[in-house]
């Protein structure tokens, strides 16, 4: 697994773990302060707080578990500082029955910590 691919793969586990608590403030720290969310059915949504905002109603709807698949991830520049990734999530109900699932494409962000953020996130449903 390359550097990128397994750094990204790490945030990717720090998400759905913050999912399965319930804990929507914590998914939003993964995402740079100026983000841009863009769910299905929805306008985009700019912040953390917009974020939060997501996130909860996905939680409050009755998902407690997340898994996200990452396909294809790379830089897209040479400073290596903005990746993309482009994968399948799924959101469970309780028991592991399957709420919804579809795919994604993410903007990521290195950031002057050295970690990366999601910077612009779209994802849409198979339904």
């Amino acid at each position: 697994m390359s550097g990128l691919l397994a750094e990204i793969t790490e945030r990717n586990k720090a998400f759905m773990a913050a999912f399965a608590k319930g804990d929507a403030v914590a998914i939003s720290e993964l995402y740079t302060e100026d983000c841009k969310v863009m769910p299905t059915g929805s306008d985009t949504l700019t912040g953390r707080n917009g974020v939060v905002q997501v996130f909860t109603g996905v939680i409050n709807a009755g998902a407690k578990k997340l898994l996200l698949e990452t396909d294809e991830a790379g830089p897209t520049e040479p400073t290596q500082m903005i990746a993309y990734e482009r994968g399948r999530y799924t959101f469970y109900l309780e028991g592991d029955k399957v709420m919804d699932n579809g795919k994604f494409v993410v903007i990521w962000k290195k950031l002057s910590d050295g970690k990366w953020y999601l910077y612009t996130d779209i994802f849409n449903s198979n339904k």
